[in-house]
């Protein structure tokens, strides 16, 4: 086929079009602010102030004190498609396309403004989407008005200012229930940054610490491993392939917490059972988390097991890294390794639960609630040896002695199984039982302590078993009140 057999004509995109497309791939306001602070960090900014004004007039802009931009560099960056994604990268640059902090910033506003400080000179340029609308053309603005750029006042030295206006996308509540609407978007949002680019935040080891302050107040690295917690369980750093390493954790169970508060924070916005899985990272910060890419289900006996996988962003087309950086899919060869190490990952979370389950229905510790094999099932009892229990029935009398067996049949054979397994399997965080209030507990203690006493036990053999039985063994003091016992006699 030679050139007289065909034509050709260029057919370039409709702007107006175009750009109302591109607000449109999928950012949403966190996504899309951890795509501006990319940029930031690309540019070696050590610390970055958010600001987000819950206003009618809505805006956000986002500081960084980088190497800044010359006119020409900013120009250039403010060109959609800046840079090509197949370009090579530097090991620490967190960008991909050349897109993401126009596509970012128009899927939230319709005025972007970009000022940059470089070596003392300040330059500006706006992309106005209405104007862009009205025009039909790819008209950028040069700025000189600098007086009136919001935010610009806080860059006081070399370093890059995002302003967004006309931020239309955050439809939430109107009138006054406005102010709250704006306050639960920017405590998710302090959130969101604060664990996507918390190894940035807690200056680890190769990467230089950079501090984020978002409308004032400094973030804290959010650790998705509660990795200095001591009872978690930290399995050898394995290397994939070339380009990938791997690392699981097994976090405390909630036993080790101090308080509910501090369990449910490591269990972040969703809880446990949905953030169990792989946690994605691209040159250190995070892509993605709470996904076992379809290698494995999400279990309660697993829901303590997360595993970090660390990639360079040479690794950006194997994993197929999306222009938003919140979608990838794991390449066969990390997911064939991920299979048959699989058991042994999700083993130590497993065994955490597996065992305060033997502990909890073992016969030594009398348990209210006694296991019996059936063949192939496991059938669960009330435990009539449970001294509590036992007291009870002794204390009805024979006459009253069968009325009362009907009714421990009737709580045993209408217990709610199917119920229990579906929330459990659904959200872990979500179950939970009536606490014993302090009168009864007191009366079970005594009763407990009775029982055994009787049976020739003695005494300090009882305390022995009490310390090991629930609920005496996780309220011990308050057990040793309830029999008159003087914590330090015991």
């Amino acid at each position: 086929m030679s050139e007289s057999d065909f034509t050709s004509d260029i057919l370039d995109p409709e702007p107006g079009i175009l750009i109302e497309s591109l607000r449109d791939i999928g950012y949403s306001f966190n996504s899309a602010l951890a795509d501006i602070i990319d940029n930031s960090i690309s540019a070696n900014a050590s610390h970055i102030d958010v600001l987000a004004i819950p206003a009618d007039d809505f805006y956000v802009s986002i500081i960084d004190n980088g190497a800044g931009m010359s006119a020409s560099e900013l120009r250039k960056a403010m060109r959609l498609g800046s840079t090509s994604p197949r370009a090579e990268r530097a090991p620490k640059d967190l960008g991909r396309f050349g897109l993401g902090m126009k596509t970012a910033s128009f899927s939230q506003c319709r005025r972007l403004t970009v000022a940059s400080r470089c070596e003392g000179s300040l330059s500006a340029f706006t992309w106005d989407l209405d104007v862009v609308i009205n025009d039909n053309s790819w008209k950028i603005i040069e700025r000189h008005d600098f007086e009136s750029i919001r935010g610009l006042e806080y860059l006081t030295g070399d370093g890059t200012l995002v302003l967004w206006e006309k931020v239309d996308r955050l439809s939430g509540a109107s009138g006054s229930a406005k102010v709250s609407y704006y306050a639960r978007v920017i405590s998710e949002a302090q959130s969101h940054l604060a664990l996507v680019f918390h190894r940035f935040l807690a200056g680890e080891p190769g990467l230089s610490r950079i501090d984020i302050s978002f409308n004032g107040r400094k973030l804290d690295p959010i650790d998705p491993f509660n990795s200095r917690h001591k009872a978690t369980q930290v399995q050898p750093f394995e290397v994939i392939c070339p380009g990938v390493t791997m690392q699981a954790f097994t976090l405390p169970h909630r036993s080790h917490y101090t308080s509910q508060q501090e369990y449910d924070y490591y269990g972040l916005r969703d809880g446990y059972l949905k953030n169990q899985g792989v946690y994605l990272y691209r040159a250190k910060r995070l892509i993605l988390y709470g996904t076992w890419f379809g290698v494995a289900k999400k279990t309660a006996l697993t829901q303590l097991t997360r595993v970090k996988i660390d990639i360079g962003v040479d690794q950006d087309e194997l994993w197929k890294i999306d222009v938003k950086k919140v979608s990838a899919q794991m390449p066969e060869v990390v997911r064939n390794r991920i299979k048959t190490l699989i058991a042994s990952i999700g083993a130590p979370s497993k065994k955490t639960y597996r065992r305060r389950a033997i502990r909890l229905t073992s016969p030594e510790a009398y348990p209210a609630w006694a296991v019996e094999q059936s063949g192939e099932k496991r059938i669960y009892r009330i435990n009539r040896e449970n001294p509590v229990i036992s007291a009870l029935r002794t204390d009805v009398g024979e006459e009253n002695a069968k009325a009362l067996e009907s009714v421990f049949s009737l709580i045993e054979s209408t217990f709610p199984t199917e119920s229990l397994f579906y929330d459990l399997e659904n959200n872990t965080e979500s179950v939970s039982f009536e606490p014993i209030d302090n009168e009864s507990f007191s009366v079970a203690a005594k009763a407990f302590f009775s029982q055994l006493k009787q049976r020739g036990i003695p005494e300090e053999d009882v305390l022995g078993i009490m310390r090991a039985a629930e609920p005496f063994a996780s309220s011990w003091s308050k057990t040793l009140g309830a029999l008159g016992i003087d914590e330090t006699e015991e």
